[in-house]
């Protein structure tokens, strides 16, 4: 629950250990089954953490709700890593991975967690205009976001749009990097886009890997070539895009001033 980057990459590391470890007992079991009993988890996990992310909004004190909260992300990262720790250790990696409720599992969770973000930001609209505007950004900037990453949470959910919309959270997610970077903040302000970039990398190599009626079969390399182009290719959008942006997207006296938090 400890909102650093180095915290999330030990969990998920910690969830891959385990999963690494257990792979051997596990291997008798059906991938099929695997691949039912982590979306029944990760869709248990989703609807707790919708209920206190209500619940803080309701609450008069949200502190203790926030930590819930953070406490089902913590379990959803292990499992997460568990996963691929688990398949590093059989024999048909590849169909644990790439089944389809996996897949449909892995983007409930990234639809609900970009929901999440939309709706923080959409009603804490105050203190997130101060901070688009400090990084050089327009208020208008910030409704497109709030309203591109709750079309993009749509999106993941769509088969026909799942591509898409990757590629538009990807370069969300890239630009939420560059601009603390660029406005000289802790690695640890962009833990959860960096843990989101994660998920969403993930998502990309195991869709391209996923069987498709007509059509032959994917090479890891191939796909592993494809996703690194486009993920080259969403860096690249975001930083031109947020140097256009605040170059023509906001008051001269807010452009070039950094908010350290």
């Amino acid at each position: 629950m400890f909102y650093r980057v180095d915290y999330l990459l030990a969990v998920q590391f910690v969830g891959l250990l385990a999963g690494f470890l257990l792979g051997k007992r596990a291997a008798e079991l059906r991938s099929a089954g695997l691949a039912r009993t982590y979306y029944a988890t990760v869709a248990a996990l989703m609807v707790l953490r919708a209920c206190a992310f209500a619940a803080g909004l309701l609450a008069t004190n949200y502190q203790p709700w926030g930590y819930v909260s953070g406490a089902i992300g913590d379990i959803s990262a292990f499992i997460f890593g568990l996963l691929f720790g688990l398949a590093a250790r059989r024999d048909d990696s590849r169909t644990l991975l790439t089944d389809g409720v996996v897949l449909e599992a892995m983007r409930i969770v990234l639809a609900f967690t970009f929901i999440f973000a939309a709706l923080g930001k959409a009603l804490t609209m105050s203190g997130m205009g101060e901070f688009f505007a400090q990084s050089g950004y327009s208020l208008a900037f910030l409704k497109f976001i709030i309203l591109a990453e709750a079309l993009g949470a749509l999106g993941l959910l769509l088969s026909w749009a799942v591509v898409p919309a990757m590629l538009g959270l990807s370069v969300d997610m890239f630009g939420a990097v560059l601009t603390h970077i660029r406005n000289g903040d802790p690695l640890n302000d962009s833990t959860g886009a960096i843990g989101l970039l994660i998920r969403l990398l993930a998502l990309g190599i195991l869709w391209a890997l996923r069987p498709q009626a007509g059509r032959s079969r994917s090479t890891v390399r191939k796909s592993l070539m494809a996703v690194t182009a486009a993920t080259l290719a969403c860096v690249l959008i975001a930083g031109g895009g947020s140097a256009v942006l605040r170059h023509f997207g906001s008051p001269p006296q807010t452009r070039g001033t950094s908010l350290h938090r």
